[in-house]
């Protein structure tokens, strides 16, 4: 007789973002739709895929693409209204989930 067991991995973990801080400098010249960074993070747990999302402190200037991580320009800049941004981002597999923030500090032409 012959008993094959798998053992499947639970989604106990959270994920973890990679290369904090995530501090990033950027021109208020630059137009909407413009690439700021990548936001990454990695699941120790092999379920489920991740999804990125801003909770808050973008003011409507910044989109996060939930797939990719990709954070983007949604609106233009003015360094003499506000010279720094905090978004609260956040990680989830689904189940478990981890927040950060980001700081966005806005320069001159």
């Amino acid at each position: 007789m012959y008993l094959k067991v798998t053992v499947l991995d639970k989604n106990d973990s959270p994920p973890v973002f990679r290369d904090t801080p995530l501090t990033f400098n950027v021109s208020e010249d630059l137009n909407a739709g413009h690439l700021i960074a990548t936001i990454r993070a990695s699941d120790p747990d092999t379920l489920g895929s991740l999804s990125y999302s801003v909770l808050g402190g973008d003011d409507g200037k910044f989109l996060l693409e939930p797939e990719t991580g990709k954070l983007r320009l949604k609106d233009a800049l003015d360094r003499e209204l506000k010279n720094n941004y905090k978004l609260r981002v956040r990680v989830s597999d689904g189940v478990q989930h981890t927040d950060t923030l980001i700081i966005i500090e806005v320069s001159e032409n």
